[in-house]
């Protein structure tokens, strides 16, 4: 096995910013500053220095340092070349050919992975992190999910209904209510209702535990559905969430697909004929009231490009 290259420890290992490419490592100068097109401006840059993570029992996998550049339109991701000498790879998303955002933020470990359209082809940016520097990140995150959303007609509700989500907001356990409330939504951004699924559980050969999902909740606001979870640890403490957030613009369709035990809701996924999904696993209960609040706010008008439910029950 070849020998991993030596990387920096402690603070210096911690991601943070930049006002310019000028100020980036060496290594991806060059990249950055061929890859901005005219016209576009840089609101931040988030560098990640080199990282080595465990893999495998007694592995190691080395990721280069890479940075990414949040624009007026959109987002560049550069990254080192594993191979010294060649050059960084540049990789550019437009906002408004997203069509989902993840961000996992589980105690030290990070991971942003956006998904979109770029040059009729889907397209995978993805990059791992120590949560340390996360509110470095969150700005420029927080702008390019914006952008994603301001194409998207809003759906239309009133300030009761809106008060009334709000009220059954807090029942929920204060881990969900909070992550949704400051982490998930945006300024401006208005919560039109939610499902929330504890975790599911079943047994293998009659008598070994086995987790299906983990807790999620899976809320509609007036611009996008928004998946927050856990990560399935089974019985051990859970202190991360992870978070998608998936434009409605976006939203070909969503079907209710029905199974012996729990029915699954697929959120298609659709920008310039490149199409991904996403996928929810529900009880019974759970899935009939999401099935009620998306027919409420969304679940007709395909012929429009409106969002749609199909659902086979």
């Amino acid at each position: 096995m070849a020998k991993l290259p030596q990387i920096p420890r402690g603070i210096a290992s911690h991601p943070y910013t930049v006002q310019n490419p000028e100020e980036l490592p060496l290594s991806l100068q060059h990249s950055a500053e061929q890859a901005l097109e005219p016209g576009e401006s840089i609101q931040s840059i988030f560098v990640v220095p080199a990282q080595i993570f465990p893999h495998g029992w007694f592995g190691a996998r080395y990721v280069p340092e890479q940075a990414l550049l949040f624009t007026s339109q959109g987002i560049f991701h550069i990254q080192d070349a594993d191979t010294p000498g060649q050059p960084a790879s540049a990789t550019y998303l437009r906002a408004l050919d997203l069509l989902y955002t993840r961000l996992s933020l589980l105690l030290l470990y990070g991971q942003l992975e956006l998904v979109g359209q770029a040059r009729d082809i889907l397209t995978h940016i993805t990059v791992e992190f120590n949560t340390v520097g996360e509110h470095h990140l969150r700005p420029g995150l927080r702008h390019l999910v914006n952008l994603a959303l301001s194409q998207t007609t809003a759906l239309p509700a009133s300030e009761t209904e809106v008060e009334t989500v709000w009220r059954e907001l807090n029942r929920l356990p204060m881990k969900f209510a909070n992550g949704l409330r400051y982490h998930g939504l945006q300024p401006g951004e208005r919560l039109l209702g939610f499902v929330f699924q504890p975790d599911i559980w079943t047994r293998r050969w009659r008598f070994l535990p086995h987790q299906v999902s983990a807790n999620t909740l899976l809320a509609l606001t007036d611009r996008q559905l928004i998946i927050l979870e856990e990560e399935k640890k089974g019985n051990q403490a859970n202190y991360g969430w992870i978070f998608t957030f998936c434009p409605l613009a976006g939203v070909a369709a969503m079907d209710l697909k029905p199974a012996k035990t729990w029915p699954e809701v697929q959120i298609r996924l659709g920008r310039g004929g490149v199409t991904t999904d996403r996928r929810v696993t529900l009880e019974q209960e759970q899935a009939r009231a999401w099935q009620a609040l998306w027919f409420r706010y969304g679940g007709h008008g395909e012929e429009q490009g409106e969002p749609v439910l199909n659902a086979a029950w």
